[in-house]
This record gives C-alpha cells, sequence and structure tokens, in this order.
C-alpha cells in the first residue's frame, strides 16, 4: 500500500502484525467483493456507489475489528475502493497531491511528480487496462478497441480524502493498446488537481508570490572518454551529439537507404538515457515496425521498459480496419508527457508534428529521413511536410523559421564506395533563416575529409542554450 501523504512510495506500516492486518484486509476484500458482486446482478455500479458500498463495508468489519481490539486504519477504505473499482494502487496515486501524471507502461507503473519528475512507482495490477476500458465506456465515451487502438477521455474520479471528506478528481486518459502498442496497453492519465475552497479563501496569487515548483533535477554532463580508432565518429563529434541530447536538443539523421541511419540514432539515444536515472527520460518511439530498443529490454510485456514507449503504425488495408499513421501516433505522444519523440523515419505529415513537438517543449527527440547530403536535408524535408494540411498552407520562410526553432542539429551518414559507412557530415542548425533563400541556415561542425576522416570545420556552435559552454565542451574541439 503506497504512503497517501505524498512523500514516500513506501509501504504503511501498522502498528499491529503485518500477518493480522493482513487477515483483517482480506476480510474486507472478501466481502467487498461479495456484496459489489451481488448489487451488480442488477445493474452495473457507478464509482459513486462503490464508494459508498467500500464504506459500508469497512464500518461493518471495523466493528468486528474493534470487538477483537484491533483498529483498522482509515486508508483501508482507499485501498478497497481502488480494489472494488478495478484501479488497485491507481486510486491511492490520483490521490496524492503531488502527482501530475500517472504512467502504465504494459506491466510498470511511473508517476511524474512535481519534485522529482518521472519515478518508478512499482508493478501494475492485473485487469487495470479491462477495468480503464469499462470506465470509459460507461461515462459514455469511446474505449479503445483492436480496430480503434488510439482513445482520449475525461473521467471524473471521487478520491476519498484521509479527514474522510471526499475529492472529485477529473483524469484525462491517453489509452494506446494492441497492435498500435505492439507489446501491450500503455496509458497515461493526466490528474487535475484542483484547489479547494480554502485554498481560493487563503489566497491562491499569494501562494505565487511565496513559492514555485522547484527545478527537475538535471545530471551534470561530463564529456565520455571514447576511444579513438577507426569508427564513424570521433571523440569530439560523439561528445558533441551527445551533450545536444542530454541538454534536451532535437536531432536529425539523415542519409541513404542502409546507410545505418537507425543504428546510429539508437546508440546516440541509449548513451543519453545512460545520463539520467533509469525510467527518468520518457522516451515515445514511433516506427512502421519495430527496431529501435533501449534500456537493454527484452521485449518482455511483463519486464520494466525503463519508461520508452513503444508504438508502430498499421498501414492501410483494402477493407480492413483503418490504419494508424505516424501522424496519429505522435499527437498521442504528446498527451503522453514525453521528454522526447522518436520518429523512426519521417516521410509525411510525423515530420510537421515532429517540429511542432520539439519547439513546444519535446526535447530530447530525433528522427530520421532520406536525404543525399546535409544540405539535402531541408528540401526534403520541405517536401514530406507538404503532407500535412497545416504545413502545405505555410509559406517556405514559415517553415524553414519552425524548423530552425526546433533542430538543435542534423547528421549525414553515408555509405561510401571507397571508405563504407562514414558521418559526411555534422551540421549545427542556426536559429535565423535565410530569408532570402526562404531556408535555415546550417553551420558545419565536422567534415569527412578524404584521406583523414572526420575533422573539425573551425565553426564553433553558435545556437542559444548548445554553445560549447552550455554543453560543457572545451571550444578547442571545434578547432582545426
Amino acid at each position: 500500500m503506497f504512503d497517501i501523504a505524498g512523500k514516500t512510495m513506501k509501504p504503511v506500516t501498522e502498528a499491529r502484525s503485518s500477518d493480522e492486518m493482513e487477515h483483517w484486509w482480506n476480510m474486507l476484500v472478501e466481502e467487498g467483493r461479495a456484496k459489489k458482486a451481488t448489487e451488480s446482478l442488477q445493474k452495473s455500479m457507478t464509482s459513486t456507489e462503490i464508494e459508498a458500498l467500500a464504506r459500508q463495508v469497512f464500518e461493518e468489519v471495523q466493528a468486528k475489528a474493534v470487538d477483537a481490539g484491533v483498529t483498522l486504519p482509515a486508508e483501508y477504505i482507499l485501498r478497497l475502493i481502488g480494489d472494488l473499482s478495478g484501479m488497485g494502487p491507481l486510486l491511492e496515486l490520483i490521490a496524492r497531491s503531488d502527482i501530475e501524471d500517472i504512467a502504465i507502461n504494459l506491466g510498470h507503473i511511473y508517476v511524474y511528480t512535481t519534485t522529482n519528475g518521472w519515478e518508478h512507482a512499482g508493478p501494475a495490477p492485473d485487469g487495470i487496462g479491462d477495468a480503464l476500458r469499462v470506465m470509459i465506456d460507461r461515462a459514455g465515451q469511446r474505449a479503445p478497441t483492436p480496430d480503434y487502438p488510439i482513445a482520449d477521455a475525461m473521467l471524473q474520479v471521487m478520491v476519498p480524502l484521509g479527514d474522510g471528506t471526499v475529492r472529485r478528481k477529473g483524469v484525462r486518459i491517453n489509452y494506446v493498446m494492441p497492435p498500435a502498442s505492439p507489446y501491450g496497453d500503455t496509458i497515461t492519465l493526466r490528474v487535475s488537481n484542483y484547489r479547494t475552497a480554502s485554498d481560493l479563501t487563503q489566497g491562491s496569487l499569494a501562494l505565487l508570490c511565496q513559492n514555485r515548483l522547484p527545478p527537475v533535477p538535471r545530471p551534470h554532463f561530463d564529456p565520455r572518454d571514447f576511444p579513438r580508432g577507426n569508427g564513424i565518429l570521433t571523440p569530439e563529434a560523439a561528445n558533441y551529439l551527445l551533450s545536444v541530447m542530454v541538454h534536451g536538443g532535437t536531432l536529425v539523421i539523415a542519409g541513404t537507404t542502409g546507410s545505418g541511419k537507425t543504428f546510429v540514432g539508437q546508440r546516440i539515444l541509449q548513451e543519453m538515457l545512460d545520463y539520467y536515472p533509469r525510467g527518468a527520460i520518457r522516451l515515445f518511439i514511433v516506427e512502421d515496425s519495430n527496431e529501435i530498443i533501449l534500456n537493454g529490454w527484452n521485449g518482455d510485456g511483463k519486464s520494466d521498459t525503463g519508461n520508452i514507449i513503444y508504438t508502430v503504425t498499421r498501414p492501410e488495408i483494402r477493407g480492413g480496419p483503418p490504419p494508424v499513421t505516424m501522424y496519429d501516433l505522435i499527437r498521442s505522444a504528446l498527451r503522453s508527457r514525453p521528454h522526447g519523440v522518436v520518429i523512426g523515419e519521417a516521410r509525411g505529415a510525423e515530420a510537421w508534428e515532429l517540429i511542432r513537438a520539439a519547439a513546444t517543449g519535446h526535447g530530447h527527440s530525433a528522427f530520421t529521413i532520406h536525404a543525399t547530403s546535409a544540405e539535402h536535408v531541408w528540401p526534403r524535408f520541405l517536401q514530406v511536410v507538404q503532407a500535412h494540411p497545416d504545413a502545405a498552407r505555410m509559406s517556405e520562410i514559415q517553415i524553414a523559421q519552425s524548423f530552425a526553432e526546433a533542430i538543435t542539429a542534423a547528421v549525414y551518414i553515408e555509405r561510401n564506395p571507397q571508405y563504407g559507412q562514414i558521418v559526411r557530415e555534422i551540421v549545427e542548425v542556426a536559429t535565423i533563416v535565410e530569408r532570402t533563400a526562404a531556408r535555415p541556415s546550417f553551420s558545419p561542425l565536422f567534415r569527412f575529409e578524404q584521406g583523414k576522416g572526420l575533422l573539425p570545420t573551425g565553426n564553433r556552435p553558435m545556437r542559444p542554450g548548445f554553445r560549447a559552454t552550455d554543453l560543457n565542451l572545451s571550444e578547442s574541439i571545434f578547432k582545426l
């Protein structure tokens, strides 16, 4: 059982022996489930009716416990409501005032707290997805199905508080199920922690003058001591790309078919994740078929992915269910509070959605795109985003400005007939566009030189927030 005071994720301890308290808890559950089964034969029970039933059962069992010299903790009411509603420990988490989001990633629960960001909260109860789908359906909203595997809903959840009162909390649910989430259900609950009447009478504006939310912990970046060899990256180039991602940048990995774009992107992402506690960075991955695997996950739907969400598209089949596009999945991703969105390959409207996501605070993002050079990244991007209705109505200069604001750097990879796989160029994207050419400005930082390998060009990164000092990198690594 979670401590609903909201400070820890540790179980609440009881003065009585655990075996004795477990006996009374089991009695509560057995009697509660039996009464619910009887009531459910006549009609479906609302959340209010389930709460009333749980309180009634608690009072009855409490009377027996008192006769035996035992006092049951009031927290058992909340636990019992969670059990009878199918919400399990989710109800206790929803009751906490410091939790803003709850994520069910396959078989594991993560919570986003105002002080620590994303944290692992333990295993998810069996059947929680079924319970939430039933609640969505009873609320008159569309629950997800295999034909329509993405759904959004808004529920009102009655949460009993420790003082015996009840707080109604709004919970916005984003639900992705198979086949769009191939390994199992992924669910995000955004909890609306409404202000109470006492908060308002005490002056909410005055509270804002006195307090603010603390920053979410962020690791200090120290350059890695990468070996120098015959690889496609030098230690200097590798540390630049890594630091960009650790500091919340967005990376484009471009190249021809078979050049290794996905593999390079996966290695950079994993190295970035290793800088943070496991699960602290939440990534939403969108692919046509699942290729990117992070955190050493083994593909088991019951094991912890480390807060990585894996989704795949479904192609359009004549006479079959509706397609699930990358565009659909990215729009769903933005409702699941990710730090970043990763696209296996951008070929259409999804490229514009990712740009908008990156420009609105979803750093740590990356996507691959087919191109024949670093300079070709821009015309190729301009071509594919025309599939998005919003981008199709915009001028090239407007699209270029959006690209420049969102994208930090681009890498171009190729399979060279003489040298094999090489990184031909790494460029920084300037925040100011070339207005006469109506295109973003690229500043080459590293370039492949025949017979010499990948070398710095002498240009220093100048993008605000991503200069050498911001990235904790020595300016000497960019010198010729």
